[in-house]
């Protein structure tokens, strides 16, 4: 599931507590959640959007805001690409702004001449 909802969750300061809290669930939960280890009904969705001031829609990435989030984060961190792993990459980027480092869209990812894009479809 491509949910971005610790990125969110971190771009408005709070923690997975209080996120919980605003949801009326668990703390638990929502590190299940995004961690990707459940998949959360729509009502779950629903009051996640509501805690964080967005629409449900918002709560999941698209193919082109995953590549641009990792970009900009690439650019904050100073990395230099060109002795930069993937690993090393999806790490900075889960740990700084919570992009999933399983998400599905990583294994697309592909870094050449400095710069991070996705592998052509073939």
């Amino acid at each position: 599931m491509e949910l971005r909802i610790a990125q969110l969750r971190k771009k408005k300061d709070i923690t997975q507590k209080q996120l919980a809290e605003l949801c009326s669930t668990t703390q638990q939960q929502i590190a299940k959640i995004e961690n990707g280890n459940v998949d959360p009904q729509l009502s779950t969705l629903r009051r996640l959007a509501d805690s964080l001031n967005c629409e449900v829609k918002d709560l999941f990435y698209s193919k082109i805001e995953f590549l641009e989030e990792i970009q900009l984060i690439a650019k904050k961190s100073k990395l230099n690409l060109m002795q930069t792993s993937i690993i090393e990459l999806n790490s900075v980027c889960s740990k700084e702004m919570g992009v999933p480092s399983l998400h599905p869209y990583w294994s697309s990812i592909q870094i050449k001449n400095n710069k991070v894009f996705f592998k052509e479809d073939k």
